[in-house]
């Protein structure tokens, strides 16, 4: 395993200490690695670990088009793994995400899949609000309740 063990016992991979003193080094540049060096980088990371993990969080949130080098160099990494790497995803619902990853083992989670959940913590956050006086200092009908339940649940688009 190519790491380093500091005083307090983590780990870190000596390519990515090798990649940050690389950028260091002229610290008026303050530059990035490009993007492929990143991918490389990456690929040498997830070989530091018995059982790599990689989350991406918000992938709709990039152009299509960087999303499509973003899952292309994400499944290079994971083709070239020496062991199963898991990746989470999470990511609104798009087709071109969809097909990228379709091949690949996956499960998915959808907003309605946590409905149940998301209420109970929305009803259990308007009673701890009305109990300790933060909202409408305690004085809340449960009409109110009720309303404020339904508009927080349709507007958080299950969230």
């Amino acid at each position: 395993m190519n790491t380093i063990e500091s005083a307090n016992h983590s780990r870190i991979c000596t390519q990515a200490l090798e990649a940050y003193g690389k950028a260091q080094q002229d610290p008026l540049s303050r530059r990035q690695l490009n993007f492929d060096s990143g991918i490389k980088l990456l690929g040498e990371l997830v070989g530091c670990f018995a059982q790599p993990a990689v989350t991406v969080d918000a992938l709709d949130e990039f152009s299509e088009e960087v999303r499509g080098h973003l899952l292309q160099g994400l499944l290079s990494v994971i083709r070239n793994a020496k062991c199963p790497l898991k990746v989470f995803i999470s990511s609104r619902h798009n087709l071109d995400i969809e097909d990228y990853l379709r091949d690949l083992p996956h499960v998915c989670i959808e907003a309605r899949d946590n409905a149940e959940d998301i209420e109970k913590y929305v009803q259990q956050e308007l009673t701890l609000a009305t109990e300790n006086k933060r909202l409408l200092r305690g004085r809340v009908s449960q009409e109110l309740r009720d309303c404020m339940v339904v508009v927080i649940l349709r507007d958080a688009n299950g969230m």
